[in-house]
């Protein structure tokens, strides 16, 4: 049986921020780059608060193409948390694209054989 080489490189993106504008500056930015599991105009938007629940988003990007330059930040109001999970590949791409858009700080890493969670947090680039 001859196997056919899995191209894909899914890895999914989770943010906790104050506002969905900073939310959407995160994933505009990635979206510039790679394919997303968003309709095009599906952008973060706010949500009810409940108390004691910080509000987060959630998107996956197909990570096997960096596609076009990266866009330079906009500009956060506030710092994002960034959880980013999948292949070591993707997580780099994504990691590597949000490097050149925005001051990055490593919070945590979890390591597997197959797959890595790297919590991050974004500032605007300058602000660190």
């Amino acid at each position: 049986m001859t196997r056919t080489p899995h191209n894909d490189e899914p890895a999914q993106v989770v943010l906790s921020a104050q506002s969905p504008a900073d939310a959407e500056a995160v994933f505009s930015t990635l979206r510039s780059c790679f394919d997303s599991d968003r309709a095009a105009g599906d952008t973060a938007h706010d949500e009810p608060k409940q108390p004691g629940h910080p509000t987060v988003w959630t998107e996956t990007f197909e990570t096997s193409e960096v596609r076009g330059e990266v866009r330079p930040s906009v500009g956060l109001a506030a710092t994002v948390t960034a959880d980013l999970q999948g292949s070591h590949l993707a997580v780099d791409r994504l990691r590597d694209v949000l490097t050149r858009a925005f001051s990055v700080r490593t919070e945590g890493t979890v390591s597997g054989d197959q797959e890595v969670e790297l919590q991050i947090v974004l500032e605007s680039a300058g602000e660190s």
